[in-house]
């Protein structure tokens, strides 16, 4: 049962955002009246003005709403069911207001919730409120797939070691794959078809350029193949996949000239915080060629200062490695540091200046910021993502005179294979070892 809003420790926090008391009592009178001046607080604590609390606490109760409306109760709250209230019934919806329909609204406001019912030792919610996994659910839950996937994810973060980014994805199209194949009902392995199979991967083909395809084609092949090891899969399924037409090195990454590259780098203003901010991310990519996630997990205690050397956590690759802290690299850093990351309690070192103030910046964050700059540089105006960065980084070192096994260390790659695209882009090397044009016979 979950507690009274008076038994938190902060209390009142809903009376602080709201003046009105028929709105007071309506809330918590809700279905998650009990933890609603928890999660308000958190949110003041992250930077929301009451505006934005307002707008969130009623996409929550908007939420309740449609959980009591089919009979369900906080504890049985999940993943899958904020996916269906999600997708589902707010493109449709037709509730009483107040009722935020946005889901650029609704989405982050219920996720917050999901992080509060989820880790109430952490939030400081009562114990009362936890979340119920998805492996608790009864098998006649309303949603049957999220035992599914649930024991999934743990199977591709135990058995494979694979990055969280990973395992939401192909999480992500295991579902979709079920849901287009079973709908809301049970699942039925045995009703599972070759056609089934190759009907998914076909849709995802006809709309995706090749390279996004085959990532739709390796996520149904590790699902059916754990599908497999569980004794729910015929192999024939999992031969059903088909296989893409992609070859290696065959296409040439994104490089910025030395030119662009100054142009890029003078596109952040250093007059304010998020400039430095921004300004030592993107140095820590194209200097040293990490990835925005490695970026994201950068901690104050990975900086030796003394060494000059910077630990770059263990991310995809799964295994950490030393870096040598360019001297440009750490001045940007240091300057961040002193003049610019706010007051926080997070041990990483870029963290966000807005709301959810202090907390760790994401990939997210990053590749907004990267594109904010690129639309100043001439030629890179309509590119996205960072890894041109880190491609940018790897071709530099080359030209400079690095082997390959070099840049590799610093890519983190695994096989060289992996690194000798970089190669492609390296013009003036090629140009030594081309054969001249044989002139025309007059």
């Amino acid at each position: 049962m979950l507690p009274q809003a008076g038994d938190l420790r902060e209390g009142k926090m809903i009376d602080q955002v709201f003046t009105c008391p028929r709105v007071r009592a309506r809330l918590r009178e809700s279905t998650f009246g009990g933890v609603l001046d928890e999660y308000v607080r958190q949110l003041r604590a992250r930077g929301y003005v009451h505006v934005t609390i307002r707008t969130l606490l009623g996409a929550v109760e908007h939420f309740g709403s449609w959980l009591r409306g089919r009979g369900l109760t906080p504890q049985a709250v999940s993943r899958d069911l904020v996916h269906s209230f999600l997708h589902r019934h707010l493109p449709r919806c037709r509730c009483a207001s107040p009722s935020p329909t946005g889901i650029r609204v609704v989405r982050p406001a219920l996720n917050y919730l999901l992080r509060l019912l989820r880790d109430p030792e952490q939030s400081g919610a009562p114990a009362g409120a936890r979340l119920r996994s998805a492996s608790d659910l009864a098998p006649d839950c309303t949603a049957p797939v999220a035992a599914v996937l649930d024991a999934y994810r743990r199977h591709l973060r135990e058995a494979h070691g694979l990055a969280n980014s990973t395992t939401r994805a192909r999480a992500y199209f295991a579902r979709t794959f079920l849901e287009r194949t079973f709908g809301r009902g049970p699942l039925y392995w045995d009703a599972l078809t070759p056609g089934d199979v190759t009907a998914f991967v076909t849709g995802y083909a006809k709309r995706w350029r090749p390279s996004s395809a085959g990532t739709v084609v390796t996520a149904l092949r590790s699902f059916l193949r754990y599908l497999q090891t569980r004794g729910w899969c015929d192999p024939v399924l999992v031969a059903a996949v088909p296989h893409l037409p992609r070859w290696r090195l065959d296409r040439v990454p994104r490089v910025m000239s030395e030119e662009q590259l100054d142009a890029f780098l003078a596109a952040f203003d250093r007059s304010t915080a998020i400039g430095r901010r921004d300004y030592a991310m993107a140095l820590c990519q194209a200097d040293l060629g990490l990835r925005a996630c490695e970026v994201a997990a950068l901690r104050l205690d990975d900086l030796d200062w003394r060494s000059a050397v910077l630990r770059v956590p263990a991310g995809k690759v799964g295994r950490e490695r030393e870096l040598p802290l360019a001297a440009r690299v750490g001045r940007a850093i240091a300057d961040y540091l002193r003049r610019g990351r706010p007051t926080a309690r997070s041990r990483h070192v870029f963290v966000r200046h807005r709301p959810l103030c202090g907390t760790p910046v994401n990939t997210s964050v990053i590749q907004t910021a990267m594109q904010r700059a690129y639309a100043r540089v001439p030629g890179c105006e309509d590119w996205a993502g960072t890894h041109a960065l880190r491609h940018t980084a790897a071709t530099r070192l080359h030209r400079r005179g690095a082997r390959l096994k070099e840049v590799a260390d610093l890519l983190g790659h695994r096989s060289l294979d992996t690194t000798a695209v970089y190669t492609k882009v390296d013009l003036p090397r090629l140009a030594t070892v081309a054969l001249p044009w044989p002139e025309a016979e007059s």
